[in-house]
C-alpha cells in the first residue's frame, strides 16, 4: 500500500477520531454475523452445535491473535499493524459475502478472530495516545463504550438487513468492507504515534505480559472484567434465540432488538456514569448485573417477554457500567511503551470470559435445552457479580479509605 510522505500526514486529532471508527467498526464487523445465522441455518440446514462451533473459532483465533502479534505495535509501530489487520478483516467481509456453505464461515470467523486480537489491543492504545490535550477522560470513556456501541449497531445493522434486504448475507458484508476500505486509506495518511524499537520477534512469543509495576493493580482489577464480558457473550449467543424460541419472536429485525437493547443501556451506563469514580462505576455495574440476571430469569420463568428484555436492558446497564469502570482503572496503569502489550493482556481476560462460557452454553443448548441452558448462565453471570462486589467491597464502597488513596492515584497517573 501507498505510504504518504510526512507532509502529508493526517493530524493528529483527525487520527484521533478516524482510529475512534476504526475501533467502532471493529466491533460492528464483529456482531454482524450473528442475526444472520438463523439465515445460513435455513439455507444450509446445519445444526444449532455448528453455530457454537463458529463462535468458538472465532473466540480461539481472536485469543491466539491477542497472545502472538497483540503486542506487536508496541515494536514495529501502530499504524503498519493497523494497516495488516484492518485488511485482514476486510478479506473476511469478502469471505462473508461469498460464502457457499458451512466451511466458509470458519474461514471467515478465523480470519476475523486474528484480525480483532491483532488490533485490538492496538486501537485502544492509540487511542490514548491520540487523545486531544485535556482529553484523556474522552479516550478511557471512549475506550470503555465502543465495544457495546459497536456491537449493538452491528446486531441493529445487520437484523435490519436480515429482515429486510434482498441478499442479506452479502450486502451487509459489502458495506462494511466499504467502510474498512475508507478507514484503511485514512489510516495510511496517519501519523505514527509509537517508534519501532528491538524485541518484535520475541514479542510473538505467545505469552500474556503485564509490566511488574502495575501487575498488582491488574490482577487486583481483572475480576471486574469477567463478569460483563460473560454477559455480553449471554448477549450475543442465547438471546436472540431464546426471544425466537421462549417468546416466538420470529422477525429478525425485532429479535435483534433485544441485542440492541443490551447494548444501548450499556452506553447509556457508561456515559451517565463517566464524572463517577471507575471503583463507584464497578460497583454500580455488578450490582445491576446482579439484579439484571435476576429479573431476566423471572421473566422466562413468567413467560413474560416485557420482563424478560427489561431484565436484559437492567444487564446491559451493568455491563456497560462494569466495562467502563474496569477499563477506566487499567487506562492508566501501563508505560507509553507497553501499552499494546497491556491492552492486549486485557483483553485476553476479556475474551475468555466472553468465549468459554458462551461455548459451553452452545452445547449445553443441544443437550438440555436452550431455556435451561440461560438459566445457567444468567445464574452464572450473577454469582461473577456477586464476586465481584465481595472482592471490592473493602476497597471500593464509598468513603472508606482505601477507595480515597486508590481514587487518588489513578487521578496523579491522569494527570501526568
Amino acid at each position: 500500500m501507498f505510504i504518504p510522505t510526512r507532509t502529508r500526514r493526517l493530524s493528529h486529532t483527525a487520527t484521533f477520531w478516524v482510529i475512534v471508527a476504526a475501533y467502532l467498526t471493529l466491533m460492528i464487523a464483529a456482531s454482524t454475523p450473528s442475526p444472520l445465522y438463523v439465515v445460513y441455518q435455513a439455507k444450509w440446514h446445519f445444526q444449532t452445535s455448528t453455530l457454537t462451533i463458529i463462535f468458538g473459532v472465532y473466540a480461539v483465533a481472536l485469543i491466539l491473535s491477542l497472545l502472538t502479534v497483540g503486542g506487536l505495535s508496541d515494536f514495529v509501530g501502530r499504524r503498519p499493524v493497523l494497516i495488516g489487520a484492518l485488511g485482514l478483516l476486510l478479506a473476511s467481509m469478502i469471505v462473508f459475502a461469498v460464502a457457499q456453505g458451512v466451511g466458509w464461515l470458519y474461514a471467515a470467523r478465523i480470519m476475523q478472530g486474528l484480525a480483532a486480537g491483532a488490533s485490538i489491543g492496538t486501537l485502544s492504545a492509540s487511542i490514548v495516545e491520540l487523545a486531544p490535550p485535556g482529553r484523556h477522560r474522552l479516550a478511557t470513556l471512549l475506550n470503555g463504550l465502543i465495544p457495546s456501541i459497536g456491537l449493538g449497531l452491528g446486531a441493529l445493522i445487520a437484523g435490519a438487513f436480515a429482515q429486510w434486504a434482498p441478499d442479506p448475507t452479502v450486502l451487509v458484508y459489502v458495506v462494511v468492507a466499504a467502510a474498512l476500505t475508507a478507514l484503511l486509506v485514512l489510516i495510511a495518511y496517519a501519523p505514527e504515534s509509537e517508534q519501532p524499537r528491538v524485541g518484535a520477534w520475541q514479542s510473538l512469543v505467545p505469552r500474556v505480559r503485564i509490566a511488574a509495576p502495575v501487575r498488582g493493580a491488574f490482577l487486583r482489577a481483572t475480576p471486574a472484567l469477567f463478569a460483563p464480558w460473560a454477559q455480553m457473550g449471554l448477549t450475543l449467543s442465547l438471546l436472540v434465540s431464546v426471544t425466537a424460541t421462549k417468546f416466538g419472536v420470529t422477525n429478525r429485525f425485532e429479535a435483534g432488538l433485544v441485542v440492541v437493547a443490551v447494548c444501548a443501556a450499556g452506553t447509556v451506563a457508561g456515559f451517565a456514569l463517566r464524572d463517577a469514580s471507575s471503583s463507584r462505576t464497578t460497583v454500580i455495574g455488578s450490582l445491576a448485573l446482579v439484579i439484571g440476571s435476576a429479573v431476566t430469569l423471572a421473566g422466562l420463568r413468567a413467560d413474560s417477554v416485557t420482563v424478560f428484555v427489561a431484565g436484559s436492558i437492567i444487564g446491559g446497564f451493568g455491563l456497560g457500567a462494569s466495562l467502563s469502570g474496569s477499563i477506566r482503572t487499567m487506562s492508566v496503569l501501563p508505560a507509553p511503551s507497553e501499552r499494546g502489550e497491556f491492552f492486549a493482556g486485557v483483553y485476553v481476560v476479556g475474551y475468555l470470559a466472553f468465549s468459554l462460557p458462551a461455548v459451553a452454553a452452545g452445547f449445553a443448548a443441544v443437550h438440555v435445552g436452550l431455556v435451561r441452558t440461560t438459566y445457567a448462565y444468567g445464574f452464572g453471570v450473577a454469582l461473577l457479580a456477586l464476586a465481584v462486589l465481595a472482592l471490592a467491597a473493602p476497597e471500593y464502597l464509598p468513603g472508606s479509605r482505601t477507595n480515597r488513596v486508590s481514587e487518588g492515584r489513578v487521578a496523579c497517573a491522569v494527570s501526568d
